[in-house]
């Protein structure tokens, strides 16, 4: 009897014999599976290794050096996605402006004064009023430290 795994995959789950040449494994050998554990890696990667992040960083800007016009000519090629995008893209501008954030109101006596800056990594993302798409976003490291 062979030692059986349920593959880690949440949409295949299915039972498979893990290749004695991969200890731990735990995705099955289905291209979609495999798919989804190269994403996860890659994932983590970007978000634990700087010299990865640069170099994947560094790759797509060379892509886009090397075809500007790609997106342009994607939605040329692709217009039923182009127009699906676009009605998408109303009903996200329609529903922000239906519903605008409350405003935020502090009784100053029931403030309690607190560092709100955490140490950690954080994602910064510059904002507009106007913006529609999502610009390139950079990952900083704050480390907080004692006033003295």
């Amino acid at each position: 009897m062979k030692n059986h795994k349920r593959c880690q995959n949440i949409g295949c789950g299915v039972l498979f014999t893990p290749c004695p040449q991969v200890p731990g494994q735990v995705y099955c050998s289905r291209k979609a599976c495999q798919q989804v554990r190269k994403n996860k890696w890659n994932r983590k990667k970007f978000a634990t290794d700087p010299d990865y992040r640069e170099y994947k960083q560094a790759a797509q800007e060379k892509r886009k050096e090397k075809n500007p016009n790609y997106w342009k000519e994607y939605r040329v090629r692709h217009p039923a996605y182009t127009q699906t995008n676009r009605e998408k893209q109303r009903i996200r501008n329609q529903k922000r402006l239906k519903d605008p954030p409350e405003p935020v109101i502090a009784t100053p006596d029931e403030s309690v004064p607190v560092n709100p800056i955490v140490t950690g990594r954080y994602k910064i993302i510059p904002i507009h009023p106007d913006m529609i798409a999502t610009p390139d976003e950079c990952i900083v490291e704050i480390t907080a430290i004692a006033d003295g």
